[in-house]
């Protein structure tokens, strides 16, 4: 009877076991399904596949599990170890940056791209900065130590003005020039010039006129109307807005010349030849030792503040339920059976131990009663 038990206990577990999975399909004895067909997992498969996707979403893979994966320290380093290594790689490269730019980004002529995006970058920075200056003052654009030393110079240089004059007209050139001018004068006035001049006869009226003009211009009275005269204009302009020059200064023509001067000055060409170790010789040790970390610690913390909506966009429970879905039975069973083949036989084994223990005590009672 204990062995009876123990084979009744054992198979009916191993039965049990088996109808988990099969059969795959249902069967039927004419137009009536066999009971148990099919078995309980190809049954519910679909519910399966739901279930598993929401248990991975919600109890394996989750936002907070990851989270708390990339903010391990050792995690963290062995991340930044593995990308200093492969930037290490990428920076011993011997190829040309203009090589490897053609390769990587596809691009047919590195130098005459950057040159035009460089030029288009500029152009639109200086336009924009020139619309917005032209809608301020003069006096808001000068730098206030600029305009100081103006009002400063104004006083020296109606000094100069009048020194340059006087001694242009001191001179033999300014003094031919004066005579010409008189000359001319009374020529116009008809009578008038002709009886002046009678009265000039043996002396040139020049030179009565050149010394009292001289005298003239050396009068405060002149310096203070010079002075006078460019403080006005100094002070209009300083309140004058920059687009009313616009009639004056074609604005594109000047935006196009700087553009083209700041463009021919960039070493793009001679850059493009280097190859990329030699460009960033200088630089390789602080790439490596701080600025990878940087980007690595940057990238982790970005990638950990917006994981949840990451992986909602994601949708992991449709994807793990789409694959579930896609599955066969035998191969679902396999999977099972290489997860929990043991703990199956364990089960087998369990029931034909609990088969015999009540054969056993049906034996005992049997014996006790005959």
């Amino acid at each position: 009877m204990i062995a009876i038990g123990a084979i009744i206990g054992g198979l009916t577990n191993s039965l049990a076991i088996k109808m988990l999975f099969r059969p795959y399909e249902a069967r039927y004895i004419g137009s009536r399904k066999v009971p148990f067909t099919p078995g309980l997992i190809p049954k519910r498969r679909d519910e399966l596949a739901v279930q598993l996707g929401r248990m991975v979403v919600e109890h394996l893979l989750t936002a907070e599990g990851i989270q708390q994966k990339m903010h391990d320290p050792v995690f963290k380093r062995t991340m930044i170890e593995y990308a200093q290594k492969e930037v290490l790689h990428l920076l011993e490269s011997d190829e040309s940056i203009e090589n490897l730019m053609k390769k990587g980004l596809h691009m047919q002529d590195p130098s005459d791209e950057i040159k035009k995006k460089a030029s288009s970058y500029i152009s639109d920075k200086l336009e924009s900065k020139m619309d917005e200056l032209k809608q301020k003052e003069v006096a808001h654009i000068l730098p206030e130590r600029l305009q100081t030393k103006v009002d400063e110079a104004i006083e020296p240089f109606a000094d100069l003005i009048l020194t340059k004059v006087s001694d242009y007209i001191a001179s033999n050139e300014g003094k031919d020039k004066l005579s010409f001018m008189i000359d001319r004068y009374l020529a116009d006035r008809g009578t008038l010039g002709s009886m002046i001049n009678m009265f000039f006869t043996n002396t040139r009226l020049v030179d009565k006129v050149q010394p009292e003009l001289l005298r003239l211009l050396k009068q405060k009275d002149i310096q203070n109307v010079i002075v006078t005269m460019l403080e006005k204009e100094w002070n209009e302009l300083k309140v004058t807005k920059l687009e009313s020059f616009d009639d004056k200064v074609d604005t594109k023509e000047i935006v196009d010349e700087i553009t083209s001067i700041i463009v021919d000055e960039l070493p793009i060409d001679h850059f493009m030849q280097l190859s990329l170790t030699e460009a960033v010789t200088p630089y390789k040790e602080r790439i490596i030792e701080d600025f990878v970390p940087r980007i690595v610690d940057a990238a982790g913390n970005y990638l950990s503040n917006n994981l949840q909506p990451l992986m909602e966009q994601m949708h992991l429970e449709e994807i793990v339920k789409g694959q579930v879905e896609t599955f066969s039975v035998g191969r679902i069973e396999e999977m099972v059976l290489s997860i929990s083949r043991r703990e199956f036989k364990m089960i087998t084994y369990l029931g034909a131990v609990l088969g015999g223990l009540i054969g056993l005590v049906q034996g005992v009672i049997i014996t006790l009663i005959g």
